[in-house]
């Protein structure tokens, strides 16, 4: 099988994963947030370890994915940042107790930068679900965990950032010509980026009538999903660049790892929580 029919696929059964375990929006999506989270922040910390630079402890990284993802679950979105400066704080035990090792200062820093990149990153996919802003219906639907408006802004938050990698990467590949930051992204287009932001807010201008949207501010959110979807890949292309790896791992045929899937969606989530808290006003 060719490496685009795998990344094809791979993309297919992706998709509809992620949507129905959205839509189910219980005990289901914080199951499947804090699994991607876990994978993703064992994907960091596997590069920090190529480039020589392990953690302290085994045990930091799945225990900060633990503490952010059911604490934005179980925490309301306003008391939720009240966990960071606890979090630190009991990280810094870690270098503590691990002073004598090697670079310890050091591994420790990457390793709390590494696990706030991803763990309260992707929490956002738990706040934003979780999200009750009064703007749009609060659907009556059959299983949908409350409440249902919610569910409609993560899914826009989904669909559109999916739009925009697909859109950015099939219009790169057939007439991309202008390369948009090389030496970050070879493969990056300027034509990519355009096209895939145009196609990124067409979910957003359908999602007008049922979040109850302006088109301006559709168009608004379209851009913004594209933008921050886009930084977070050039992000992780960063990191990777710096360890020295292609991909983050080989947990998705034809993409690489989690985090290779997830970079945009980890920007584009945290952008779509803040414009549906202030379109809700």
């Amino acid at each position: 099988m060719t490496q685009a029919r795998l990344r094809t696929l791979t993309a297919i059964l992706w998709v509809p994963v992620n949507l129905i375990l959205l839509y189910l929006g219980n005990w289901e999506w914080l199951l499947w947030v804090l699994i991607l989270a876990y994978i993703a922040t064992s994907e960091m910390v596997s590069m920090l370890a190529r480039a020589a630079r392990p953690p302290l402890s085994s045990f930091q990284p799945p225990l900060l994915a633990i503490v952010f993802v059911v604490g934005a679950w179980v925490m309301p979105s306003g008391t939720f940042f009240y966990l960071i400066a606890p979090v630190l704080m009991g990280s810094l035990l870690f270098l503590l107790l691990s002073g004598r090792q090697a670079n310890a200062f050091e591994r420790w820093g990457l390793t709390t930068a590494a696990c706030l990149y991803v763990s309260l990153l992707i929490a956002y996919a738990i706040l934003l679900r979780n999200l009750a802003t009064g703007r749009g219906p609060e659907l009556a639907l059959p299983y949908a965990g409350a409440p249902a408006g919610g569910l409609l802004w993560m899914g826009l938050a989904l669909v559109s950032t999916w739009f925009f990698d697909t859109g950015a990467y099939l219009i790169g590949r057939q007439i991309g010509r202008r390369k948009l930051w090389p030496a970050v992204s070879p493969g990056k287009t300027w034509e990519g980026t355009i096209g895939g932001t145009l196609v990124a807010i067409v979910p957003c201008l359908a999602a007008v009538p049922l979040l109850m949207l302006s088109y301006a501010q559709a168009i608004g959110l379209g851009l913004l999903v594209a933008v921050l979807a886009q930084l977070g890949d050039l992000v992780e292309s960063v990191i990777k660049r710096h360890v020295g790896v292609k991909d983050t791992g080989t947990f998705l045929p034809g993409h690489g790892g989690i985090l290779d899937r997830l970079d945009g969606l980890l920007f584009s989530t945290v952008g779509v929580y803040y414009f549906a808290l202030l379109a809700g006003r």
